[in-house]
């Protein structure tokens, strides 16, 4: 049975394959499966992986119609086989010793995750930048073995699912999946949280081991439908209700990453939107508890304020909305070029055309 099972979905990443597929079989670990689910491709991905596969007998090729991400990844899990399992992204890669050290981490630990930092790459940018995302510049991160009730500053950090190695066993046995709605994005998010939320014993290293290929500096340009934050937020409360936790730090941190969230909705949002997202931030915020965010040692100065500012600019927009409906209902005006109307409070004051008579007739 191999040690370590790496789960590759894969769909529509033939630029970038071949890349990913060699920082996994060059790993200085070499006791792996490397289970690649082709989502359907449309493009030479699958051609890619048959080319390596003929290589490497390592490399085991699962075919689906395309299911999303979060299908791909489950269907990888139903079939691994390893003692402990990763993600990799098929358009990032890793370095030749990531494994090998989570490995050895999760194993001296006992842990259920072993989790590294890892490097933003800017591909858009020549010559490419990388950059580590250093989260210990703002937090105290622990340097052994910890839950998510010592440190839920965790869950307000990108999710970063695959930046983890996984003891399967954990998993399977807590019946951790990803959420597979149709078209769904964001699926790490609440993976991240069933399993932080379950894991007994975590350790953490602050190597950047993992490479994330990112495509534009703002993450707004990436959100393909502004509502898919609030379905992943409604999904994490929903399971965090039914696992009757109520921790106050926990959900402060969670409700920061939200906030976050919030930011990138409101950067990219069109105007025909704006009703609808107003609503949907609107109960995001009101599901924020305002004094365990603003008290909470996590939340600092700046996310206060913004959080105050929103609630009061959503509390301007619905009244606004509210006295337009009013003003409509006591006086409605309408002047254009096809009529000129004037009605108080549901009764017709001035009706008139805009063209003379004259004119009509002609």
């Amino acid at each position: 049975m191999p040690k370590i099972s790496v789960i590759i979905p894969v769909y529509n990443v033939e630029k970038y394959l071949s890349q990913a597929l060699e920082s996994v079989i060059n790993q200085t670990f070499a006791d792996l499966e490397i289970v690649c689910v082709n989502d359907g491709s449309t493009d030479n991905s699958l051609k890619i992986l048959e080319e390596y596969a003929q290589k490497d007998e390592r490399i085991k090729i699962i075919n689906q119609e395309n299911s999303g991400y979060g299908a791909a990844c489950n269907r990888a899990l139903e079939n691994i086989t390893g003692e402990y399992f990763a993600i990799l992204e098929p358009d990032d890669y890793i370095e030749p010793r990531m494994y090998e050290e989570l490995l050895n981490l999760i194993i001296d630990n006992n842990a259920d995750i072993a989790k590294c930092t890892f490097s933003e790459v800017f591909d858009f940018c020549l010559p490419i930048q990388k950059s580590k995302v250093n989260w210990s510049e703002n937090f105290s991160l622990p340097k052994n073995i910890f839950s998510i009730y010592e440190h839920p500053e965790f869950l307000y950090f990108h999710p970063s699912i695959w930046s983890c190695l996984y003891k399967t066993s954990f998993v399977k046995e807590n019946n951790i999946k990803f959420p597979t709605p149709k078209g769904a994005g964001w699926a790490d998010n609440l993976f991240q949280v069933k399993t932080f939320c379950l894991a007994k014993r975590i350790i953490y290293t602050d190597e950047p081991y993992y490479n994330y290929r990112k495509y534009s500096y703002f993450d707004s340009d990436l959100l393909n439908d502004y509502k898919t934050p609030f379905e992943r937020s409604d999904e994490i409360h929903e399971w965090l209700i039914s696992q009757n936790i109520k921790d106050k730090n926990l959900l402060a941190c969670l409700h920061k990453r939200e906030l976050t969230y919030i930011k990138i909705v409101l950067e990219m949002i069109h105007y025909k939107n704006l009703k609808e997202c107003f609503k949907l931030v609107d109960q995001m915020i009101e599901r924020m508890k305002t004094n365990l965010f603003l008290e909470s040692k996590f939340v600092d100065k700046k996310e206060r304020s913004y959080f105050k500012q929103l609630s009061c600019f959503l509390l301007f927009v619905y009244c606004l909305i509210k006295i337009t409906r009013m003003r409509k209902k006591l006086i409605t005006i309408r002047f254009n070029k096809r009529e000129k109307v004037i009605v108080l409070l549901g009764k017709n004051l001035f009706m008139g055309s805009a063209f003379p008579l004259s004119q009509k007739n002609i």
